[in-house]
């Protein structure tokens, strides 16, 4: 009853384990209720302008590609048209491969002149795709980069609010909106904006907003691995909001040995996209992405309804209409929480903080604390791993035999041994035995000695006797007995 008892918990201390590995969060959903959530931004907005710029002209937005160029120039006049009188195409030169000077551009457009503002706040997200090869050897994805389009969507809401309510906003702030080309390419339009600016307009970013594939289960806002004032303003906005924004959860696997980011020993998910170029420029950064990092099965997914179609032929409108009727809430959600924090009264403040303390913002979170249980966490469950093997091992035994061995016993040699399983063969021979058989010159030999000298085998005379070459009985040899003349 005792070893039952002993087996059982063990048993119930790898199922507590396990549960405590997929489960457990130090952050996840939100904690307040998102049943009526406040949109700054309706549905119906996001809806419009998503469907706007997803036209049948702009599925084919592959970098480096006419379709790239024509979704710029169709960015730019929606940026004019909200009353972003300097939005432009800025244009620059990278190359991949060996396929020489490649050009894009990004669209760029600021809410005031900066010349009369002390604060930048960047709000943006890629716009390209691809949908065909961008260059010689490029592999196309073949969609329509439909699950990307919804954060242009997001882009082009807040962008349209902001300027609407720009009376409104605190007037040490301008914000900048930036749509980036050339992002399947290493983010090479964010590369090229930063080298681009004078260091008297970097000094003025204060934050930089992404907005990532927002049609995922849930809408993360990711700012750091180690808390920051920032991130704490935009959890409270959304709980005042009823917004249903996700905390990254510690859960996600960090990928040690692989970083994004300058500093950090390691990667998460969240870490990807623009999000990484400006953090590794020493800008504050928030990553609003959407994701399900909430599953079991602890990786990269969009839902857990269906496969990742996101950068795939796959990627397409129809398929996000599908699997993702909630796509317009979701748009709505990331626009709404971006213009909301951004109007808070200590928004101005806490990014002035956190840029100026950029990167030791605060002290390491608890989500290490929690990093460590999950270590705890595995070392239990191997050792109770091993307890169950062991006891296994000794209630039912595993006898493993040695498979008999083919031994030769020469001259008397000892193999009486009644404990071992080999087969000993007698190579001295005996009988008429023939130990290899079909092999000439293997007969056997009788145990007089003579017989070496005298073979039994040897020519007779007529009378079947023995006898020297003159065919006498008595031979000449030597070795002849002697005989009695008489």
């Amino acid at each position: 009853m005792k070893k039952r008892f002993s087996i059982l918990s063990i048993i119930l201390c790898i199922a507590v384990a396990a549960l405590c590995l997929v489960g457990c969060s130090d952050h996840g959903a939100p904690e307040h209720s998102t049943e009526n959530p406040t949109y700054a931004i309706t549905p119906a907005q996001a809806e419009a302008e998503y469907l706007g710029f997803m036209t049948e002209e702009h599925i084919d937005r592959t970098t480096f590609k006419e379709g790239e160029k024509k979704a710029a120039d169709d960015l730019v006049v929606r940026l004019k048209e909200m009353g972003y009188e300097d939005a432009a195409q800025i244009s620059f030169s990278t190359s991949e491969n060996e396929s020489g000077k490649l050009d894009s551009q990004n669209v760029v457009a600021h809410l005031r002149d900066d010349s009369k503002t002390t604060k930048n706040v960047i709000i943006g997200a890629y716009y390209d795709n691809r949908y065909q090869a961008a260059y010689n050897g490029d592999t196309p994805d073949g969609g329509e980069g439909a699950v990307s389009a919804t954060s242009v969507a997001a882009v082009l809401c807040a962008a349209d609010y902001i300027a609407n309510h720009r009376s409104a906003l605190d007037s040490q702030l301008n914000v900048t909106i930036v749509f980036f080309g050339a992002s399947y390419m290493s983010n090479d339009g964010a590369k090229a904006f930063l080298d681009d600016m004078k260091d008297s307009d970097y000094q003025k970013i204060v934050l930089m907003i992404e907005m990532q594939r927002l049609c995922g289960d849930h809408i993360y806002a990711f700012s750091d691995a180690r808390e920051t004032k920032r991130e704490k303003l935009f959890d409270r906005v959304a709980a005042d909001n009823g917004l249903d924004i996700y905390k990254v959860t510690s859960k996600t696997p960090l990928i040690t040995g692989l970083s994004a980011l300058n500093g950090v020993p390691y990667y998460q998910w969240a870490h990807s996209g623009l999000f990484n170029v400006f953090f590794n420029a020493g800008v504050p950064t928030l990553n609003l992405v959407g994701a399900n990092w909430e599953s079991s099965k602890l990786s990269d997914i969009e839902s857990t309804s269906h496969d990742n179609f996101l950068y795939s032929e796959n990627d397409t409108l129809r398929n996000v209409k599908k699997y993702h009727p909630d796509y317009a809430e979701k748009i709505a959600t990331a626009a709404s929480l971006t213009v909301s924090a951004l109007y808070d009264k200590e928004f101005t403040t806490v990014m002035t903080y956190d840029r100026e303390n950029f990167p030791n913002t605060d002290t390491v979170s608890s989500s290490w604390i929690w990093y460590l249980v999950v270590l705890g966490v595995i070392i239990a469950v191997a050792g109770a791993m091993v307890a169950i093997s062991a006891h296994l091992k000794k209630k039912h035994p595993i006898v493993v035999k040695a498979p008999p061995q083919m031994k030769m016993a020469v001259f008397g040699m000892d193999y009486e041994d009644k404990s071992s399983a080999d087969i000993f063969i007698d190579i001295q021979g005996s009988g008429n035995d023939n130990i290899f058989d079909g092999i000439e010159n293997n007969a056997p030999k009788s145990n007089n000695p003579l017989d070496d000298i005298f073979p039994p085998n040897a020519p007779t005379d007529n009378r079947g006797e023995q006898g020297d070459d003159d065919g006498n009985a008595q031979g000449d040899d030597p070795f002849d007995p002697p005989t009695d003349d008489k």
